[in-house]
């Protein structure tokens, strides 16, 4: 037989003192429970209150197929995936990002909105015609796809609207890419240990966050490798976030020896010590180093604005026209949607990898 749909019973609670409460009750293996949602400050009228405890009758009646009994709004979705989803699968700088586009972006529009009522081609004309980037809607789009995964997950709904809307992710604006005359001023005007940060990042098309998460034990200087396992984010170490980005990377004998002669000055050598590590031994902090050091290294050069980003835009550039085959690309740069036909390029360094890694250092920094 089936199982029956808790609604529970949510009313207004009178308080002696202090604002009135809203209070949610319903039975759990016979038993009565019940949780405050929150005063009437905080949600003045019921349809408030309702809003709120609709992710709590998700929970409740998890076991149930829960489309065979009522439907549920975007804005509950969000609040379950936020409570369930977010804290199990991503980090904490990305959960701030995706509660920040949920409500500023995704609950105002479609919170209110039943999972079943949200049509592709709405999205789709929706997304066009927001005031916002076309990353900034790319980001949306994606979020709200993600959103739709888990509620499938979930079985609250049988299919995923968002599969099919069509969102550029064509850039506004050239990223900025240096010559290799511009990069060899940049680097005439930093002094260590910035010099060689700059010179590894651009040499080896890291992110900042895998440079500064580096350690000694991730570099073989006798198979001239490396092999990027963490990342450094908002203060924190994290592992990568997919496989194929801890593929080992060819390491340059020119840019091995700079690594060894930066070893030998540091104060942290050993295998667990961070490459880059900083006065107390951990990470130096990205946005300090790029604006007391990089930016004004690069003012001083004269070659303009630029960023962290910049030195792997400049790798990406300089190994598409030195003639590095997409496979050899995207597997020096680490991408995740490498095609199946192209997997013979993630095994170990091959020669292809190291000739193309070179030949990016040859024309930055050796010529």
């Amino acid at each position: 037989m089936q199982a029956r749909y808790q609604y529970g019973n949510l009313m207004l609670r009178k308080r002696k003192q202090g604002p009135d409460v809203w209070q949610f009750r319903w039975l759990e293996h016979g038993k009565q429970r019940s949780v405050l949602i929150g005063t009437v400050e905080k949600l003045p009228t019921r349809a408030d209150a309702e809003r709120t405890v609709e992710h709590l009758r998700i929970e409740i009646n998890a076991q149930n197929p829960q489309r065979d009994f009522h439907s549920v709004t975007v804005g509950a979705l969000i609040d379950r995936f936020l409570k369930e989803y977010a804290p199990k699968c991503c980090r904490r700088p990305t959960q701030r990002v995706y509660r920040s586009l949920f409500e500023k972006h995704i609950r105002p529009k479609w919170g209110t909105e039943l999972l079943t009522s949200v049509k592709t081609l709405a999205v789709e004309e929706w997304l066009e015609n927001k005031p916002a980037s076309r990353q900034v809607k790319s980001h949306v789009r994606n979020l709200m796809h993600t959103l739709y995964q888990a509620a499938i997950r979930w079985e609250l709904v049988e299919r995923n609207p968002i599969d099919l809307v069509r969102q550029s992710r064509k850039r506004l604006k050239t990223p900025r890419v240096l010559t290799p005359e511009e990069f060899k001023a940049l680097l005439a005007e930093l002094s260590e240990p910035y010099r060689t940060m700059v010179i590894t990042i651009a040499c080896l098309g890291l992110k900042v966050c895998e440079l500064l998460g580096l350690q000694w034990g991730d570099i073989d200087f006798g198979n001239l490798t490396l092999k990027v396992q963490r990342s450094f984010v908002e203060g924190e170490i994290y592992p990568t976030k997919t496989e194929v980005s801890t593929s080992e990377l060819p390491l340059d004998p020119d840019l091995a020896e700079s690594l060894l002669a930066h070893r030998a000055r540091s104060g942290y050598g050993g295998s667990s010590d961070f490459v880059f590590a900083g006065a107390s031994g951990k990470p130096r902090w990205p946005d300090i180093m790029l604006s007391d050091h990089i930016k004004p290294a690069a003012a001083k050069a004269g070659i303009g604005k630029i960023g962290w980003h910049t030195f792997r835009h400049t790798y990406s550039t300089l190994l598409h026209s030195l003639g590095a085959t997409p496979a050899v690309q995207k597997e020096l740069l680490r991408h995740a949607d490498i095609q199946t036909t192209m997997n013979i390029y993630t095994q170990a360094v091959t020669p292809a990898k190291r000739a193309a890694a070179s030949k990016v250092i040859d024309v930055l920094w050796r010529m």
